[in-house]
């Protein structure tokens, strides 16, 4: 196990949370499993320079709340965070690649000739919509 395993490891289970001090072989699984150092993954965020997919993906999900809206303490969490999703996603082999164009959502768009018109008979005599209608037709 390398000095930067270690690091990882370290890292990881410090910000993790979980029942500490972890056993052995979960520390060591800690610093192999790790694919994002997340305070150099931060610094290269806030220089717009992602590193790989996983901290490109990371960056756009949530660069430009870290950047401008929180403060530090929370802009680390949010992009450690997104960096463990998206690390999870890589992991499972269901990371989007960069190219990725997202398409419109046309399910809702229905075509011009399909939308109903009201009849402007059937609105009350003294609504707006009559008022309107009546304006429409002298003109």
């Amino acid at each position: 196990m390398s000095v930067t395993d270690v690091r990882r490891a370290v890292s990881q289970a410090l910000l993790e949370g979980d029942a500490w001090p972890p056993s052995l072989p979960e520390f060591v699984n800690m610093g192999r499993e790790e694919l994002v150092d997340i305070d150099e993954a931060f610094t290269r965020m806030l220089r717009c320079e992602p590193k790989g997919d996983i901290e490109y993906w990371a960056s756009q999900e949530v660069g430009f709340v870290c950047r401008g809206q929180l403060s530090e303490r929370e802009a680390r969490a949010k992009h450690r965070k997104a960096l463990k999703k998206y690390a999870e996603k890589a992991k499972a082999g269901s990371l989007p690649a960069r190219s990725t164009m997202r398409l419109a959502d046309k399910s809702n768009v229905k075509p011009i000739n399909e939308i109903t018109r009201p009849d402007p008979n059937k609105f009350n005599k003294n609504s707006v919509f009559a008022r309107v209608a009546a304006m429409g037709a002298r003109a």
